[in-house]
């Protein structure tokens, strides 16, 4: 029998505000910089949903509600599973954080969704950004998170 995969889960939310995508700019050492939505690591014990919530709060400052899950991208060889959810800024004006403890977040900005830079992450995400015109068109399915009438399959 092969052992169970254990990547990591990543949330990340996309927001849209007069056509423009909330984007957040990593620069470390070992790579090329790149962009991609304000996000990050699930903690143990968290919901996806509480998840993300945090981090946007840590990251640019602002508090979040989101409406569903827009795409989940499989990264085996980066050891992580992202799912970006849409969502809107309830509160706060966006900006970079000192909470957000990443070292490597070097920037934010609201960048044109139909100019997404080509350094983009998931680049399948900047498609369907260009694609559809704009967040809203695109469908998003919805979390339920479990409850005690929801429970796995015992193994």
């Amino acid at each position: 029998m092969s052992p169970t995969r254990t990547p990591r889960l990543k949330a990340r939310v996309a927001i849209e505000h007069d056509g423009q995508i909330l984007c957040v700019l990593h620069a470390k050492p070992d790579q090329e910089p790149f962009w991609c939505l304000p996000g990050g690591n699930v903690d143990d014990g968290e919901t996806l949903h509480a998840g993300a919530i945090r981090e946007l709060h840590e990251e640019v400052g602002v508090e979040v509600e989101t409406d569903g899950v827009i795409l989940v991208v499989d990264g085996p060889e980066a050891g992580a599973i992202e799912v970006i959810l849409r969502g809107t800024i309830r509160d706060g004006e966006p900006s970079l954080s000192v909470r957000s403890g990443d070292p490597y977040l070097a920037d934010f900005a609201w960048i044109d969704s139909h100019h997404l830079p080509t350094d983009f992450r998931p680049p399948a995400l900047r498609t369907l950004l260009q694609d559809a015109g704009h967040l809203a068109a695109l469908p998003t399915i919805a979390i339920e998170a479990w409850s005690s009438d929801h429970r796995p399959p015992a193994p």
